[in-house]
């Protein structure tokens, strides 16, 4: 039966994880770490040992535990005292029978350097050439009852990757609706009903009472001038002159009398006829202007009438503007209802939406939480157990 690959294990502890580049990072990593944690009696059980080159091959490929000779232990110096392992003289000086070594620029630097050289020690990776995760199920001069140290090295990674990701896969801020307003709503007034004066025409008066040319006129007659030349012969004392002069002056006022009687029958006649006439002037008028008063009165009925139906027509007109503006204001109002009623449906479902998602993504985080603590836990045992601690 295959072993599980190291990617299947991974995913069995922290569920999908799919970057296949940074899980062989994690898997590396976890196995450096393990291997800079494992005790010496562990890593002596499980070393690698290779034949090197002197000054060319690089002491970064394993955790060195020895350096050979010809299979003569070699001593390790600092690369400040490679001369003195070099001099005769002195005593530190590498033999075949002791060799010594160093290590400088990350070369393995052996004297005596002649012989075969080789090195013992657990093999380490770089991320330049990572395990593959995908591909292996162990790890080579790797202690197998301690491969699963790597697996939750790994997963704890993985978890933290998954922890981060979710800050960028949180819902996005809830996209709301256009809010809907309430437009055109018109201002119900009420204009007055206009209702102008009756308008009639005037009354035709009847031409003025005009008897004037029939009016009476009274003729006084004139009257006698003898009473100078009475005056004269009373003065000069003239009785015969006096006596002449009265007698004149009576004839003429027997005359002006008589005159006088004649003008006044003449202008009592006329007068009669003139208040004859000027009484049937006056019944006349009288029945003309009656005609008129009745004629002003029907037409003033008729106008007034007519006046009342405007007004009325106009507050009618009135009334159905105002209800009409009511109504379209109360069809808007209805419409804004509904409108706004659907606003706050879909309000609510964004939100609900939301929160769901929300809800989700926190009960995800909070299970990354908690497995990573188990997995920390357990591996951080596992160290201890490695470890003898």
């Amino acid at each position: 039966m295959a072993e599980t690959k190291f990617n299947a294990q991974v995913v069995n502890l922290v569920g999908a994880f799919s970057d296949e580049t940074a899980l062989d990072s994690f898997i590396t990593e976890g196995a450096n770490e393990v291997i800079n944690a494992m005790p010496r009696s562990i890593m002596e059980r499980v070393a690698d040992e290779v034949t090197v080159s002197d000054g060319s091959t690089s002491s970064e490929t394993h955790k060195i535990l020895h350096v050979l000779l010809d299979d003569q232990p070699c001593r390790l110096v600092l690369a400040r005292d490679r001369g003195r392992i070099q001099d005769s003289s002195d005593m530190h000086f590498a033999t075949a029978s002791d060799p010594a070594y160093y290590i400088q620029n990350e070369a393995i630097n052996v004297f005596p350097n002649s012989g075969v050289i080789k090195m013992v020690g657990v093999p380490v990776y770089n991320q330049t050439t990572p395990i593959d995760a995908s591909d292996k199920s162990t790890i080579a001069n790797f202690p197998d009852e301690y491969e699963y140290l790597v697996t939750l090295y790994a997963a704890i990674k993985a978890l933290q990757q998954n922890m981060a990701s979710k800050s960028s896969s949180l819902p996005e801020d809830i996209s709301l609706p256009a809010i809907p307003t309430l437009t055109g709503i018109a201002t119900v007034s009420y204009t007055n009903a206009s209702n102008e004066d009756a308008l009639v025409d005037v009354i035709t008066v009847p031409a003025k009472i005009d008897v004037s040319s029939n009016a009476p006129n009274f003729n006084k007659p004139s009257v006698a001038t003898s009473i100078g030349q009475a005056t004269t012969a009373l003065e000069n004392e003239d009785i015969e002159l006096m006596g002449s002069a009265v007698q004149k002056i009576q004839s003429e006022l027997a005359t002006v009398n008589a005159n006088f009687a004649n003008e006044q029958a003449e202008f009592n006649k006329e007068s009669s006829i003139y208040q004859m006439e000027f009484q049937e002037e006056v019944t006349r008028v009288n029945q003309e202007l009656q005609a008129e008063i009745e004629k002003f009165r029907a037409r003033l009925s008729v106008s007034q009438s007519n006046k009342q139906q405007d007004q009325a027509l106009n507050i009618q007109n009135a009334i159905k503007q105002m209800e009409a503006i009511m109504s379209d204001n109360s069809n808007k109002l209805q419409k804004f209802g509904a409108d706004l009623q659907r606003y706050q449906a879909l309000v609510s479902a964004e939100v609900q939406n939301f929160n769901l998602k929300l809800q989700k993504q926190t009960t995800d985080y909070q299970w990354f939480v908690s497995q990573r603590q188990q997995l920390q836990a357990d591996y951080d045992k596992g160290i201890q157990i490695m470890r003898g601690t």
